[in-house]
């Protein structure tokens, strides 16, 4: 059973939050380290400040073992598991890591692992240590949670399954859902909204490309006004001609915060 929530890490946030703090939430990273440095440098985090990102912090862009680095080793970023995390932990093999092949390895890969892999080599130097630090960055992806509910808010990589219960539903839905959560008419969860990545608001949340690079709102309301969900994955990693941006959101002020990617 994988790891689906951390208490003392939401009780943590919640007092935070409660005490006038700053909780950042960021999306999709997808292995642009200098990028993500750049946005929480600018976030100006005063101390006691948190970061969550949503998952993904690795695939697909350059720098994945960068990203991991950094966000292992800075006290105020904490992360959530994504379906990619989830694809290395199933795929990867200290043993054969660089080398052959499993079925499960080649999904990863095929989703862009082997931008990962090629990371690790460059950022360590050798492949042996390469695969060490990836075997123990494979072990604290382990730790992470699926989800984060805070009293206003829930966090998640994907989403949830709109036909089931939101207090039930297994890992699988929060890291993979897609159309079953942002395309439901009526609130997921009455009280809170849902921060969310995955889902590039790119194409397939904003209705065109005017808004490219911006977070999508939902248009469905909770009682209280909010919108039901607010998609975070502003398309980093895209290669269209279009803003590729990373984007942070303030749990407690609603302001959001932009950076292109470099």
């Amino acid at each position: 059973m994988l790891k689906m929530r951390d208490y003392e890490l939401e009780e943590r946030l919640q007092k935070l939050i409660e005490g006038g703090g700053n909780v950042w939430v960021i999306g999709d990273v997808h292995g642009f380290s200098d990028t993500l440095e750049l946005l929480v440098r600018s976030l100006n985090l005063d101390e006691g400040d948190a970061v969550v990102i949503l998952g993904d912090l690795i695939d697909r862009g350059p720098a994945s073992a960068q990203v991991v680095n950094y966000v292992r080793g800075t006290e105020s970023i904490y992360s959530i598991r994504g379906n990619h995390e989830q694809m290395m932990i199933q795929g990867f093999d200290e043993r054969s890591f660089f080398m052959d092949r499993s079925m499960d390895s080649r999904l990863w890969y095929h989703n862009g692992g082997n931008t990962t892999e090629t990371s690790y080599l460059e950022f360590y130097g050798d492949e042996e240590r390469a695969s060490r630090e990836a075997a123990s960055d494979v072990k604290w992806m382990e730790t992470l949670a699926t989800e984060i509910v805070l009293e206003d808010w829930r966090l998640v990589h994907a989403g949830y399954d709109q036909n089931q219960d939101v207090e039930n539903q297994d890992e699988g839905i929060h890291m993979y859902a897609r159309k079953q959560f942002f395309t439901s008419k009526n609130p997921i969860d009455p009280s809170r909204t849902i921060l969310f990545g995955h889902t590039p608001t790119l194409k397939h949340l904003h209705e065109d490309d005017s808004r490219a690079g911006e977070v999508w709102y939902s248009d469905v309301k909770l009682d209280d006004g909010r919108p039901m969900a607010v998609g975070m994955d502003t398309c980093l990693y895209h290669d269209l001609d279009l803003p590729r941006v990373l984007s942070a959101f303030n749990l407690r002020t609603g302001k959001v915060v932009y950076q292109n990617r470099v």
